[in-house]
């Protein structure tokens, strides 16, 4: 008898699953790196002198943080293999770039690498619309 609820009792919160909020780390963490890197190579490009980890860890990863909060946020499997598909693109692109043409061939690297990987997703979707469900 003691089990029943009593009037104007709260019930307990239900504990969210764990998944979005892991989601939403990873973003947030991917976003942080991707952000520190690309300020760290505007400093140097624009040779902006000493100080590239000073400035660029808070600015970059904060910035990058907030932007990989929103990303965190998708729930569409698609948008996140494509997210997925260009910062991979990217992150091969940025290091292709670097090692060829230095700091101007990272950002550059970046940038097509990026848009090879949203390309590739694209490719892979109109080849495989065929397998989709209708709705």
């Amino acid at each position: 008898m003691n089990d029943a609820k009593q009037e104007g009792q709260i019930a307990p919160a239900a504990t969210p699953p764990p998944a979005p909020a892991l989601m939403m780390a990873f973003w947030m963490l991917l976003g942080a790196a991707a952000g520190i890197k690309l300020s760290q190579s505007l400093w140097q490009l624009l040779d902006w002198g000493n100080g590239k980890v000073s400035v660029a860890v808070p600015v970059g990863g904060t910035v990058g943080a907030l932007i990989g909060a929103s990303l965190g946020r998708i729930s569409n499997p698609r948008l996140l293999v494509l997210l997925m598909a260009v910062f991979a693109g990217a992150s091969a692109g940025g290091v292709a770039g670097e090692v060829a043409w230095g700091d101007v061939g990272g950002i550059g690297g970046k940038a097509l690498g990026g848009l090879l990987g949203g390309f590739a997703w694209a490719t892979w979707r109109v080849a495989n619309r065929h397998h989709e469900p209708k709705p």
